[in-house]
């Protein structure tokens, strides 16, 4: 059942996700060190920062990186419109002789901003929100919010399952359908809109699309992939990062884009667009498409069943698998729900048609 969720509290994490942080490290290494070739953000590909990103641990002690720190006005834009819908709060980990320079910094950048609304500390774990926002795989992790959502970031591009966001304009989205999936119910899907299947590896939505675009009326636009597969268009990963896709997102290490125009073909034919995505994509699709997001259902031991019997590396089952407690959480906030026990999700599917 779900919850009636009219404002909700909404946690903001500041480094990294409304203020640029570990940017400012490394341009401060680039500039005292001359590094050849320069340090890049997609080298801190994990929360350690090892190899050579492992330098601009010196400059988290200094003054001058926290003064560099200003919102960009697109962040300013995105929190901004949160406060309309909701409580803001940001909680922020910082060493206790920089507190006073974060704390003059939020009000600075958010005059409007209640005092009491700026939480410093490390114990995030122990505040409780609707809804938080972070780049810290162990703050999403250990938070007891009732919606954990992780901004995107190449130390985190591994961790899959969990609800994810590439920009702050993305959770504004997010925390508007959690708002609409809180107190409405989906009436009848209307034809033509993108049928958005989310849910845990291995709860069918691959097939269910397969089987629904065997019948007239449904098509799957063309997604592509770095990973080589049979479901999609493979490209390189260097190729992935030069497309412009309207919608892109990562599971298990593996790229998956689509694009604006194939979408929108599907759609002027008058069919629905299949399409498996995960919660971030769907919301995607939801701010420019009309779109049904549907959650498909299968009991947990099922899915751990046929994750191992999959053809993945024990790095991808072990994730997946990880995922899924996270995963079946995300019902919540769908429009609809497909129980696909006995393979009987086209057919439920297609009752709301």
């Amino acid at each position: 059942m779900r919850g009636f969720m009219l404002r909700p509290k909404i946690g903001l994490d500041w480094d990294d996700v409304t203020a640029p942080f570990n940017s400012i490290a490394i341009k401060m290494a680039n500039e005292k060190y001359e590094m050849d070739p320069p340090l890049t953000l997609e080298e801190i590909d994990s929360w350690e920062n090892t190899g050579r990103a492992s330098v601009i641990k010196e400059f988290y002690g200094d003054e001058e990186l926290y003064y560099r720190q200003h919102v960009p006005e697109k962040n300013k834009k995105a929190v901004r419109k949160l406060m309309e819908i909701a409580d803001v709060y940001f909680i922020t980990a910082i060493a206790p002789e920089f507190m006073g320079i974060r704390a003059r910094q939020i009000l600075k950048e958010f005059p409007e901003l209640p005092h009491e609304n700026i939480i410093l500390g490390t114990a995030k774990n122990l505040v409780q929100f609707d809804i938080i926002l972070d780049d810290a795989i162990h703050n999403v992790l250990e938070t007891p919010a009732t919606y954990p959502v992780m901004m995107r970031k190449p130390w985190n591009w591994k961790m899959t399952g969990l609800l994810t966001v590439n920009e702050l304009s993305e959770f504004v989205s997010l925390v508007r359908q959690i708002i609409r999936a809180s107190h409405t119910k989906g009436g009848k899907i209307e034809t033509p809109s993108v049928l958005a299947l989310v849910g845990p590896s291995g709860s069918g939505k691959t097939e269910i699309a397969a089987k629904l675009c065997e019948m007239d009326g449904f098509a799957s636009p063309k997604t592509y992939c770095t990973k080589r597969s049979s479901k999609h268009h493979y490209i390189s990963e260097e190729e992935f990062d030069k497309q412009s896709f309207f919608e892109k997102t990562m599971y298990a290490g593996i790229k998956y884009g689509t694009k604006k125009e194939e979408i929108q073909a599907v759609l002027d034919q008058g069919k629905c667009a299949v399409m498996p995505l995960d919660m971030c994509g769907a919301i995607a699709m939801k701010r420019h498409f009309p779109t049904a997001i549907i959650f498909i259902d299968r009991d947990k031991e099922f899915l751990i069943q046929n994750i191992v019997e999959e053809d993945f590396s024990v790095e991808e089952k072990t994730l997946r698998i990880l995922s899924i407690d996270a995963e079946k959480r995300n019902r919540q906030i769908c429009d609809y729900v497909i129980d696909n026990r006995n393979n009987g999700g086209v057919q439920a599917l297609l009752s709301y048609m």
